[in-house]
């Protein structure tokens, strides 16, 4: 999933311990130099978890985030890696003060 943000990728950045929070993520990982993030997320009911991928690289008039998520075990996440990064952006983008450009 990718969303652009008019706002430039270092406030992104700043916020991305916001998308972690909000998905629940365990052992966050930020690399600055290369834009990246990574954590996972536990096991439920329903799920192994997921591992997600986060990158911010700047775009024309703002910046993208791009979110990918992988299962930690299985073929098919239902959905989840996709409610996941709903959640991950829509998090990101309420801290840095700013809606996702479409």
């Amino acid at each position: 999933m990718q969303q652009r943000f008019a706002v430039p990728p270092d406030v992104l950045w700043n916020v991305l311990p916001a998308g972690v929070a909000a998905i629940g993520g365990q052992l966050p990982v930020y690399d600055g130099p290369r834009g990246f993030a990574t954590c996972r997320t536990g096991m439920s009911l329903l799920s192994w978890g997921q591992h997600v991928n986060v990158t911010v690289s700047p775009s024309a008039g703002g910046s993208t985030l791009t979110i990918m998520t992988v299962l930690k075990l299985g073929v098919w996440d239902w959905g989840e890696g996709k409610r996941l990064a709903n959640r991950f952006a829509a998090a990101v983008a309420y801290a840095a003060g700013t809606a996702a450009l479409h």
